[in-house]
């Protein structure tokens, strides 16, 4: 076997060890994180609990009269809300195959077997009239920046994701990351911690229009999840003052309706998982009609 094709294959099973194994577990409690800046002000969490018809809203953070949530105080809110949950996060947390590998020498990424790197190339081949190369003359493909789940949105969903380590997202990455290994003992990696993508999650339920600078979108798309409720003194309000805060909400959502259905990984990217890392979204019927599913609970 190649050098390459053996420190891939290796790699693989250490990943596969450290993220442990996935199951389909009955959360009741959906935890979301609107991740920002480790300095920055940004950062929101809601918490959902399972209630008759749904879930419902039962604390979001932070409040007008709250300081922002920078690690420790974030931390400290998941640990108080544990039991029980799913932990969400807007925010890439894997690191692409480049940054992940441990060879002294890169053997060039044609010629790379790592297996996401394969199917990076796969998702990303030039199809029927395009040239293979990006705008002005850039690469497709670029493994040190970009992870397959991306390729895979982008190609497969029609959902145009941020690169782990794109322009602008390294601090971000490296903070999810973090938060990843120091919630570690008591949150697994994609099983109880996953990362998802609130616009992706309402792009494919079919809200389509933009919602980041209108009030007006936000409201309207609470009030059409009909199993979504707000517990008392938890306010729609905090949606409407803040994007940042709903977008929060539509993570935990979505971990929700992960949990309810059941939802699949891809069969395109099964092999990979969960190595490689995942952004969960709404499947596509045909990837829910072909993967077998654990009983929804």
């Amino acid at each position: 076997m190649p050098q390459c094709q053996r420190h891939a294959t290796q790699r693989a099973q250490v990943d596969k060890e450290k993220s442990g194994p996935v199951t389909n577990k009955p959360f009741k409690r959906f935890i979301g994180i609107d991740l920002g800046g480790g300095k920055g002000k940004k950062t929101a969490l809601a918490v959902l609990d399972r209630s008759k018809g749904g879930v419902t809203v039962t604390a979001l953070h932070p409040r007008s009269d709250e300081p922002p949530l920078y690690d420790a105080a974030l931390i400290a809110a998941v640990r108080d809300r544990d039991e029980g949950a799913v932990v969400c996060v807007d925010a890439p947390l894997t690191l692409p195959p480049c940054v992940r590998c441990g060879m002294a020498r890169c053997p060039g990424q044609e010629s790379c077997a790592d297996a996401e790197v394969v199917t990076l190339r796969r998702l990303l081949a030039p199809g029927p009239g395009e040239s293979g190369v990006g705008r002005r003359g850039k690469p497709t493909v670029t493994p040190y920046t970009q992870r397959a789940t991306e390729a895979y949105l982008m190609r497969r969903r029609g959902i145009v994701p941020r690169e782990a380590l794109g322009q602008g997202m390294g601090p971000l990455t490296a903070r999810a990351c973090f938060l990843a290994r120091a919630l570690a003992d008591r949150f697994t990696l994609n099983d109880s911690l996953i990362e998802v993508f609130p616009r992706a999650t309402l792009e494919l339920l079919g809200f389509r229009d933009r919602y980041k600078k209108r009030v007006d979108k936000r409201i309207e798309i609470l009030a059409r999840l009909r199993d979504l409720s707000f517990a008392p003194g938890v306010w729609r309000e905090e949606c409407r003052q803040s994007d940042h805060v709903f977008d929060a909400v539509i993570c935990a959502y979505t971990g929700y309706l992960r949990s309810r259905d059941a939802w699949p990984v891809s069969p395109e990217l099964a092999s990979l998982f969960p190595t490689a890392g995942w952004i969960w979204v709404p499947p596509a019927d045909t990837e829910a009609a072909a993967t077998p599913r654990a009983a929804a609970d």
